[in-house]
């Protein structure tokens, strides 16, 4: 099998919510919109998207938003941050360097989802030595 793009599908009752918040403050894009299902795609990443639908449909469960995370990779996290916070995203975690070789900090969408976003850092030593054991050579 040969993927050509990624989506997730959030059921939700916040639909409108949801499109304003990821394309105001991640730069979507709509592709799709109808009563029941909005589509976004990442600007500039059109293999990656995310889609909500409202929950009474035969194809999914009400989703409620817990234990989901999305991570974003971007260039400049310390920038992402300040902008978000100036926008008036409430920020879920703080910044923090993770060990594991990551700056981040986590916002939730409207939907209660975390949005987990990092730019990479050198890791520590011992994590640094994990990721060499599966290096192949």
């Amino acid at each position: 099998m040969q993927i050509k793009r990624v989506d997730s599908t959030i059921n939700t009752n916040k639909l409108q919510e949801s499109k304003e918040f990821y394309m105001k403050h991640f730069d979507f894009q709509l592709v799709y919109e109808s009563d029941w299902y909005i589509e976004l795609i990442a600007k500039d990443l059109p293999t990656n998207g995310i889609s909500f639908t409202l929950p009474q449909r035969e194809e999914g469960e009400f989703f409620n938003g817990k234990g989901l995370i999305i991570s974003f990779q971007v260039d400049d996290v310390d920038a992402e941050y300040k902008r978000l916070k100036e926008e008036g995203v409430i920020i879920y975690q703080e910044m923090q360097n993770k060990h594991w070789g990551e700056r981040s900090f986590v916002v939730n969408d409207p939907n209660g989802i975390h949005l987990y976003i990092y730019t990479p850092i050198c890791p520590t030593p011992e994590y640094q030595k994990i990721y060499d054991s599966f290096k192949q050579e």
